[in-house]
């Protein structure tokens, strides 16, 4: 029994900054085929009506398969036999057509308004490219007895897991690893689509907005994971069981969400309910086959640390014998150097004592001196002294004289009479 689950979740950036949820899944299942398919909206503020644009884009392929494929099927099947190519772009250009014809719709419906140009437009309105509001990415598998297809336009993941249990990526979108997206509103997206067809049919076909694959460090990691997934598709056989897995994988996704790329994240998954026992065993082993592959990773991740801190210990017992040579070679220096300075210091003692003799014989010599000194000073004052006198006397004399003088000039002139 063909069968198929989805699931969207809203990205943790997208509820942090208050914005829509821009993916949008779809699947279609009936007892001649099934189809699933994602969508993701451009993030940029240009791309303003994407959330509309990848719903439209889901149910444009849903529509434009359920057309060719639906009301003779048996007759969709050998054309696809004959031309598959020819067949699946006919489908796309469906497809093209139908998507542009829901955008004119839901701009008739609801104009866009000058708000709208100057808010996210910048005031730069073109109306020939007005698709570009609604810009997305779009993913679809299909799988059916005696056709089994799928076809992308822009980022995201196509994933296989074929009926020995092992996962692969068929086909991706080139411009995605040089940072660019196709997308459903170019002009020339018809060439932008990638196809890629079965020889049989495969267990399942996974397809999943590039949230998710962006959670994950590398490509094996993510196909583990959808693996894992792909362990938990028995016993899906009704409505209610479908509906409890597609929530389990909504909060896992959440958390993948809020750990990993922040991003929205939706899955399509369409399977063969009949080959699970078949793919079972090839499933567990593969399980087992990346839990020791994980085990062996995790070990050489040991080695490659022990090696590494077997060549630090090895650099740094190296460095410390250099260093312990360098430290001796220096200590050698240090006592030679030692050596001399206690040769210096015992001339320099030698010296100090002969420093402080002198000291001492200059300090006896000064007492001596200002002995002398003391004494001239007072034989200076003696002298003073006794100059001071003799000055005094010698004053008195000529004082004297000049008495003796005038008494000599009055008796001379007595005689004179």
């Amino acid at each position: 029994m063909l069968s198929g689950i989805s699931a969207i979740t809203i990205g943790q950036s997208h509820i942090d900054n208050k914005t829509e949820c821009q993916d949008s899944a779809i699947l279609d299942f009936n007892d001649k085929y099934v189809m699933g398919a994602v969508a993701d909206g451009h993030g940029s503020k240009k791309h303003f009506r994407s959330a509309k644009g990848s719903q439209f884009a889901v149910e444009a392929a849903k529509y434009s398969i359920y057309e060719y494929m639906n009301d003779n099927y048996e007759k969709f099947v050998d054309a696809y036999n004959k031309d598959k190519k020819y067949l699946i772009d006919r489908i796309i250009k469906m497809l093209i057509t139908k998507w542009h014809e829901k955008i004119q719709e839901d701009i008739n419906n609801e104009p866009i308004t000058q708000e709208e140009i100057d808010k996210y437009l910048d005031g730069n309105f073109n109306e020939d490219k007005i698709s570009s509001i609604y810009g997305t990415t779009l993913l679809v598998g299909v799988m059916g007895e005696g056709c089994n297809f799928g076809f992308l336009i822009g980022d995201g993941s196509f994933v296989v897991i074929d009926k020995h249990g092992k996962a692969y990526i068929p086909i991706e979108d080139e411009n995605s690893k040089a940072n660019y997206t196709t997308s459903l509103s170019s002009s020339d997206s018809f060439n932008g689509f990638v196809t890629h067809f079965f020889d049989e049919m495969p267990f399942s076909i996974m397809v999943s907005t590039d949230g998710l694959v962006k959670s994950f460090g590398d490509d094996n990691d993510f196909l583990d994971y959808n693996q894992a997934i792909a362990m938990e598709l028995d016993g899906l056989d009704t409505v209610d069981k479908r509906i409890e897995m597609e929530d389990r994988l909504t909060k896992l996704f959440e958390q993948r969400s809020r750990d990993g790329s922040e991003d929205d994240i939706s899955i399509s998954i369409i399977f063969n309910s009949d080959a699970y026992e078949s793919v079972k065993q090839g499933l567990e082993t593969r399980r087992k086959l990346n839990k020791i592959d994980e085990q062996i990773g995790l070990s050489k991740k040991k080695i490659v640390t022990l090696d590494f801190k077997q060549k630090q210990i090895e650099n740094e017992r190296n460095v410390n014998t250099e260093n312990w040579k360098k430290v001796e070679i220096e200590k050698l220096k240090l006592n030679k150097y030692n050596e001399e300075l206690m040769k210096k210091k015992r001339v320099l003692q030698e010296e100090l004592k002969k420093i402080e003799q002198e000291q001492e014989d200059v300090g006896k010599k000064k007492i001596e001196l200002d002995s002398s000194i003391k004494q001239y000073e007072e034989i200076e004052k003696i002298k003073s002294d006794e100059q001071d006198k003799n000055l005094a006397d010698k004053k008195l004399e000529e004082e004297n004289i000049q008495i003796k003088e005038a008494e000599k000039r009055r008796l001379q002139d007595i005689l004179k009479n």
